[in-house]
């Protein structure tokens, strides 16, 4: 059995297992949670949520003021329509709860992990939902990019996500699939910060290497390319980017920087099939 970050519980009733925070689970008890369909009634009756590969829904906890937003696994690749929510166990959304919950304690930028949903569907299969605290007044940085701030809050901005991605970096975060909907934008007053979302398949790497750093980085920046909005970004919205992430540690930054051109050559392969190609950049 997967165990459990500190600080969650485990619910079992007939096919339905739930794993919960402690401190939710007073306000959460009152939802038909542990019924076999109640995640379904749920869904119903929830708020949709942002669209991707899997379903999202916005969630209001009874008597509290935070709410939940709610995420069906889903497979991708080849095998996904096929598979589709059907998962062998619950192995996998428990380690993203436990993942998330010890970036967390490390001081990465995450959201605060709430529960995992499962319910037995035949055999070893099992079908799951992760649900995460909400985080008012965030934007995921797609959408911040295509409602075409001023230069000022897009530098600012891009500050933010590499400070965001340095952090959660040092913690020890090995994201699965690091791309610029992944990244949520909060703008407060005259600050903005930024959060790392959906830890499916996140691991927690400690010392975590320049290589593989970089190899992050450079699947966050094809990510504006296949979305056609490399542009809007530019030259000096990266530049800013790498200068947070690298901030002071010249060691660092050369580390990185000596991958560029093989990064470079890798996204000229792939390109071929994005709707623009790789802006040119400058040493």
């Amino acid at each position: 059995m997967e165990p459990l970050p500190p600080g969650f519980r485990r619910l079992t009733r007939g096919p339905v297992e739930l794993i919960v925070d402690d401190d939710l689970w007073p306000a959460l008890s009152g939802l038909p949670l542990l019924e076999a369909d109640g995640m379904d009634r749920v869904f119903t009756s929830a708020r949709a949520g942002a669209s991707g590969r899997a379903s999202t829904a916005l969630l209001e906890i009874p008597g509290a003021d935070e709410r939940l937003v709610l995420r069906r696994l889903r497979h991708g690749g080849l095998l996904g329509p096929l598979l589709r929510g059907a998962f062998l166990g619950l192995k996998r959304p428990i380690r993203e709860l436990s993942v998330t919950a010890r970036l967390r304690a490390a001081g990465a930028p995450v959201p605060r992990p709430a529960l995992v949903a499962g319910r037995h569907l035949l055999g070893p299969l099992w079908s799951a939902v992760v649900a995460t605290v909400f985080e008012p007044g965030s934007v995921d940085a797609l959408a911040f990019l295509q409602s075409a701030p001023e230069p000022a809050r897009l530098l600012q901005a891009c500050e933010a996500i590499g400070l965001a991605v340095r952090r959660f970096h040092d913690a020890g975060g090995r994201h699965g699939d690091l791309h610029v909907k992944n990244v949520l934008v909060r703008e407060t007053g005259s600050s903005i910060e930024a959060l790392v979302i959906d830890l499916d398949k996140a691991r927690v790497t400690p010392g975590l290497a320049p290589g593989e750093r970089m190899s992050q980085l450079m699947r966050l920046f094809r990510s504006l390319l296949k979305r056609d909005v490399v542009s809007k970004v530019g030259l000096r919205g990266c530049a800013r980017f790498f200068g947070a992430y690298c901030g002071d540690d010249r060691l660092l930054r050369q580390a990185l920087w000596s991958r560029i051109d093989r990064e470079m050559r890798r996204v000229a392969l792939h390109s071929w099939h994005y709707p623009t190609g790789a802006p040119p950049r400058s040493r």
